[in-house]
């Protein structure tokens, strides 16, 4: 027991803000097989094999310290600051050692500290506390409201995709416009996108990134190329897939459904198609135009994606991965979806077609295309 007037501080707020200020060094230290971009240090996921670049590290800014996996990540590897970094790295996952190998590294005495705390400055440690917080949040919301200005601004300056490299991207996956014959109108092309980690501009296939309520708050951008021989395809060499702005909770729309109106103004009750990617997406809409269809951009973000109230139910069309972190990261989708009071239904493509392995809905798209030719 404490002795009377005694007590511990509780100190994991100025830990946590210590050790995020740490992270333009600590973080490449504890992920070294990752590689700096502008304000990110981009790494593989809490695994750190080195093997891709789905998560990020803010090294400066608002941000500072916190990091988001938008691959397959396990569901308590997703996003966090950096002493959940540090616990995952250095201390198995546990808690308590975390807080001890934190206070090791910022020069604190080891199981808090023990001082006697008048009213008045339990009081005013409170208020520091509440005052941190209101102040990373508000500068939080000011970067996102700047990073979706500048995500909204690209896509303004592109133009429809019809007759551009990215249609061509398209079609040469075997994808169509559909029965309307006009492609969604939420994808953009511009040829000549900056690529950071490349340092020079190449084309690349836009799509808007919305909330339920309308708002935009980023821009996917799916860098491409033309091969000489195979015609438009994505960037080879390098991460081909990006998000310019923000993505949390919002999603790509591709189609509206039979209703026409938006997701804020849709029926009660109409279920809601949502893939991956963007090309799965025109993949369902190809098969169900009469169905709203929505793509949330990756695995990490599907669970995130906010639907209104009305909407379900929701109808994840996942890929074929049954790698185990591609399980855990779809079944986490879904039981997040769930936890909002979803009906979640889930639709996965054949092993195989004709013989052919079948990845996506995109992959069984294209066999079925291939299967009528040859029946042609």
């Amino acid at each position: 027991m404490n002795a009377p007037g005694t007590t511990f501080i509780d100190d994991t707020a100025e830990i946590i803000a210590e050790l995020n200020a740490l992270a333009p060094t600590l973080g490449p230290e504890l992920l070294p097989n990752g590689y700096r971009l502008g304000n990110l240090w981009k790494f593989s996921g809490i695994p750190d094999h080195g093997g891709s670049d789905s998560a990020w590290l803010h090294l400066n800014g608002p941000n500072q310290g916190f990091w988001n996996d938008a691959g397959n990540a396990a569901p308590d590897e997703q996003h966090g600051d950096m002493l959940d970094l540090l616990r995952h790295k250095r201390c198995g996952g546990d808690k308590r050692r975390a807080f001890e190998e934190a206070r090791v590294l910022l020069g604190r005495s080891r199981g808090g500290q023990r001082i006697e705390l008048t009213p008045a400055e339990k009081e005013r440690r409170a208020a520091e506390a509440r005052r941190r917080q209101e102040d990373q949040l508000a500068k939080q919301q000011a970067e996102r409201v700047k990073k979706a200005k500048g995500a909204k601004a690209l896509w303004l300056s592109a133009r429809p995709i019809e007759g551009t490299g990215a249609a061509d991207y398209l079609r040469c996956r075997d994808l169509a416009p559909g029965p309307s014959g006009k492609w969604p109108g939420s994808l953009r092309f511009r040829d000549d996108i900056y690529h950071g980690a490349l340092q020079a501009k190449y084309p690349a296939l836009l799509g808007a990134i919305y909330t339920f309520e309308g708002e935009q708050i980023g821009t996917h951008r799916i860098f491409l190329a033309r091969h000489p021989r195979l015609g438009w395809g994505k960037l080879q060499g390098a991460p081909a897939k990006m998000v310019l702005g923000n993505v949390g909770g919002g999603f790509v729309p591709i189609e509206r459904g039979a209703s026409g109106k938006s997701m804020r103004e849709m029926p009660a009750g109409e279920p809601v198609y949502m893939t991956e990617g963007i090309e799965d997406a025109i993949a369902v809409r190809m098969i169900k135009p009469e169905a709203r269809i929505i793509a949330g951009v990756n695995l990490g973000n599907m669970g995130a994606v906010l639907l209104p109230e009305q909407a379900g139910p929701l109808v994840i069309v996942a890929d074929r991965d049954e790698g185990d972190r591609a399980q855990v990261g779809l079944e986490g989708a879904i039981a997040r979806q769930q936890s909002r009071g979803l009906t979640v239904q889930l639709v996965v493509p054949p092993r195989e077609v004709a013989g052919e392995p079948v990845k996506d809905i995109n992959d069984w798209v294209r066999a079925l295309v291939r299967q009528k030719r040859e029946v042609a």
